[in-house]
This record gives structure tokens, sequence and C-alpha cells, in this order.
């Protein structure tokens, strides 16, 4: 990939996606913003984009659905992470609480936030909007209205932080994955990520497992959700430490892949551990 590379984000600017990404790439890449996750998979698929970022889970919220569900389908692979403090401020140019008619934002602030909205604006009116620089873009228009935000949105629009970091739980952060077409190299440390559903017997999950354990392999993540194929059909995404070119790893997920139902290799990546 020559040049800067091109990186498609949750956009519009100043999102904690695109503050995931500069942190990722630098300052010096191309970003191109797009209006839904599902936007990122399509630009970085169809070769708009060079490599796209997603966020996936946040520590107060899980997982972020949407990328997991396109996860499963397309053909991108994980060739990065990217972690990110979470800091959400009150921006808005009302000048006061009192003045504040409506509030907006991503639904995982919203409810990050939700205690004290309750307790410091009761019976404001909240929406969700598909984004926290989207909120902030339609605060700077109206002086009523407030979003829940980065400081980076506040001055990429205009804004005032008139109430700094109203989610209060230390432990507020969210991880991105890097997508990308071509697989990244082995790093001092990486990590391995995939997804499978199981076949429908007794003792599958154990029996799928069996080969990561014998091998003296860590799983650092494993969670189910709802595969939409059939009723009580359920699919895994699992994070292994270790990357598959490790031939101990590579085994316990051939053998891993024998045993199931629908299985993908979602790729490896320098791990932040």
């Amino acid at each position: 990939m020559g040049g800067r590379p091109r990186v498609s984000f949750l956009g519009p600017e100043a999102t904690f996606t695109h503050e995931a990404a500069i942190r990722y790439f630098g300052e010096e890449a191309e970003f191109i913003p797009v209006s839904t996750i599902a936007s990122v998979f399509e630009y970085t698929e169809g070769g708009r984009s060079d490599m796209g970022v997603v966020p996936v889970e946040n520590a107060l919220e899980g997982t972020v659905n949407i990328t997991l569900d396109r996860l499963i389908d397309s053909s991108l692979l994980i060739v990065g992470e990217v972690t990110l403090p979470i800091d959400i401020h009150l921006l808005t140019n009302a000048g006061a609480l009192w003045k504040i008619a409506r509030v907006l934002s991503h639904p995982h602030a919203v409810a990050q936030c939700r205690s004290w909205l309750q307790a410091n604006l009761p019976g404001v009116v909240v929406e969700e909007v598909a984004s926290t620089s989207l909120a902030a873009q339609e605060a700077g228009k109206i002086s009523e209205v407030a979003a829940l935000g980065s400081s980076m949105a506040a001055k990429k629009y205009g804004l005032e932080v008139l109430v700094r970091k109203l989610d209060t739980e230390s432990i507020n952060v969210t991880r991105f994955f890097v997508l990308g077409k071509e697989a990244a190299p082995p790093a001092e440390r990486s990590g391995t990520s995939l997804l499978f559903v199981l076949r429908n017997e007794p003792g599958a999950l154990y029996h799928a497992l069996a080969p990561i354990a014998g091998r003296g392999l860590n799983i650092t993540k494993i969670e189910s959700r709802p595969s939409r194929r059939q009723a009580w059909d359920y699919i895994f995404f699992m994070d292994i430490e270790g990357h598959i070119d490790n031939p101990s790893l590579a085994e316990a997920i051939a053998a891993l892949e024998e045993n199931m139902e629908f299985f993908r290799l979602l790729g490896s990546y320098p791990s932040l551990g």
C-alpha cells in the first residue's frame, strides 16, 4: 500500500472512532468519514478505503453487535486493534443547564451518562443519533441543544464544554478493530480472533475447546450471540493469544475447525494485551 493510507471510520469527524483511527495511523493518513459501521466495511471491501476502523466493545456497555454481525460475512481481516479511554462531556452553546431543551448522542454515550442526565436534566428530551459527532453537529446549529461527546468534537463544531466527564466510571474504555485485506505479520505480542457455530450435539463446546486447552493456549475472550439463522442457534466469538503462524496455535485452530458447523478465522494482529 503506497502513499498515505485511506482509512474509513464512523463519522462525522471527531467521533471516538475518528480519535481511535488517529491514534493508530497518526495524522498523516487520509481519513474518510462514513455514516454507518456497515459503510466502513463496504468502503474497505470495495476499495474506496484501504483500511477501516470500527468499534467492537465498550468496557461498560459491552459488544457492538453490528460490528460482530458484519464480521460474520465480510472478507476483511482484523489487522490491528486500538483501545481508547472514553471521556464524555456535555457540549452546548446554551450557556447554562436550565437553557437546554434537548440532549443528543450515540446510544452507548446516552447509556453511560443516563444517571447524570436524570439527576441534572430531569424532564429534558434525550434523543439517540448515529454518532457523538452527529450530535455535536446538531448542537452547533441550535443553541438550546446539547450533545454528549468528546472535547475533540467540541473544538471541531464550535461548542463549549459546559460540564466535563459525565461518565464517572474509570473503566470506560472502548476497543476498536482495524480492518484490512492483507494479513498482519507476527508481532512481539499477537492475538487471533475467530468465530464459529457449534454442531448441535452434547458436549460440543467442551470438545471444541479441548484442542486449545490441551496445548496450553490462552483464550482471552469468548462470547456468544444468536446467529439469526435459526432459533437457539448461537455463534461464538473468540480471542486467543498468539499468531496463526505459531504451529501450536495453527494446529489447535485446525482441530477446532473440524468440529464446527461454521468457522471463520478473523485474523491475527498485534495485540495490546
